[in-house]
This record gives C-alpha cells, sequence and structure tokens, in this order.
C-alpha cells in the first residue's frame, strides 16, 4: 500500500465496492492490465478481496472490494500522534533516570510485539524472521551481506521516519528492540537521515577472549 496508485485504487473500492475490474478501469481512468497488476498485489496483500458474480456463462466475472485488514489500515495515521507523545516524554519529563527507565520499557514492549513472530535459538536465522515479519507489517527489509559475509538487516522504509527526523533517539530505540528480538549486538551502519538509501543494522563483531 506504498504506491499512491494502489491507495487510489483502495479508495475507490472501500467507497463504492464491490466493482468489477470493467468499472474500476472507468473510474480510475488506466488500462486493464495496470487494474489487473494493482489488485494482483494488493490481493497477495490481503488487502482486496475477490468474488465471483453468480450466473452468466464462459469465463466467471468477478468484483473486488477492500478487505476487513484494508479497512483497518486506511485512514490510521498514528505518526503525528507519535511525534507528539515522543516529544512529551522527552522534554517533559525531567528526570533523566525517569526518562531511560521508559525508553527501556517502550524498547521491551515493542521487542514483545515480535518475539512471539521469531523463533529459534541462532542469531542470523532470527534476523532473517525479523526481516519477513516488518515485511509483513508495511516495511520493506531484507537481509543482505557484508563484507565478512554476515547477514545486514537493511530497511528500505523506516516506520518512524517523522518521529526520527525530530529526534534521532528513536534510531537507537529500534536498535536496541533489534537487539533484544535478535540476541546479538548491533550497529547502525548506514542512514537514511544522514542520505544513505537505506538503513543498515549491522552485527557487531564480537570481542576476542583472552
Amino acid at each position: 500500500m506504498s504506491e499512491s496508485a494502489d491507495r487510489n485504487l483502495l479508495d475507490v473500492l472501500r467507497r463504492s465496492g464491490p466493482l468489477t475490474i470493467a468499472e474500476l478501469v472507468d473510474r480510475l481512468g488506466v488500462t486493464g492490465t495496470a487494474v489487473r497488476n494493482r489488485l494482483a498485489r494488493l490481493i497477495d496483500a490481503g488487502l482486496v478481496v475477490r468474488e465471483a458474480l453468480p450466473g452468466g456463462r464462459g469465463r466467471p466475472r468477478h468484483t473486488y472490494q477492500a478487505s476487513d485488514l484494508a479497512k483497518r489500515r486506511l485512514g490510521q495515521n498514528y505518526a503525528d500522534l507519535a511525534v507528539v507523545l515522543w516529544d512529551e516524554m522527552m522534554t517533559t519529563v525531567e528526570d533523566r533516570r525517569l526518562r531511560r527507565l521508559l525508553f527501556a520499557r517502550i524498547t521491551e514492549r515493542l521487542a514483545d510485539l515480535y518475539r512471539q513472530e521469531v523463533q529459534g535459538a541462532e542469531w542470523q536465522g532470527r534476523l532473517v524472521q525479523l526481516s519477513h515479519v516488518l515485511h509483513g507489517r508495511g516495511v520493506e527489509a531484507e537481509v543482505a551481506r557484508d563484507a565478512d559475509a554476515l547477514p545486514i538487516l537493511r530497511q528500505h522504509s523506516c516506520p518512524y521516519f517523522e518521529l526520527a527526523e525530530a529526534d534521532r533517539a528513536i534510531c537507537a530505540l529500534e536498535r536496541k528492540m533489534f537487539e533484544k528480538i535478535v540476541g546479538r549486538g548491533l550497529r547502525i551502519s548506514q542512514c537514511r537521515l544522514d542520505g544513505d538509501r537505506f538503513c543498515d543494522f549491522q552485527a557487531k563483531p564480537i570481542p576476542a577472549v583472552g
């Protein structure tokens, strides 16, 4: 749902669906191929539901409508609320020890949201699973490899971009959250706020013993 064209199609289905492909072509002013491609992406993402029309001969005709998941997501805007809440916590709470405690509690609560979907004891496998969980939540993420062939969690989109622009401490919070989930120290080796194309969370080297 990151592409504006997909969002436009979903908005039409939410307001006027269920609709056929021909009706969507007429309303959106694009080709049938473009509509079918967008519908295929949205169906795979669970945001559009297809239903066969009863009766008729030949190839079955279908209608399309926004799924319950899409209806819950459309119109949501947590960014403004998150920025305000974060600013209040960081500026209104004067006790630095209390701020650190709140920071730690928030990190732990966020990590708990992902832990149940990440299994196994081996950190590299957990990192791969985490990338899949993030991708399923709308964050474009993948696992790449560094020069030592160690996996890197790479985010092509930032779930907290507006908040991070206001206060980069949110980047540290996200890193600590990932560390708790993966069970390995991480560092941010590239960041979109610095003009990089993506954010990289790279495994820290393990100190030599002895």
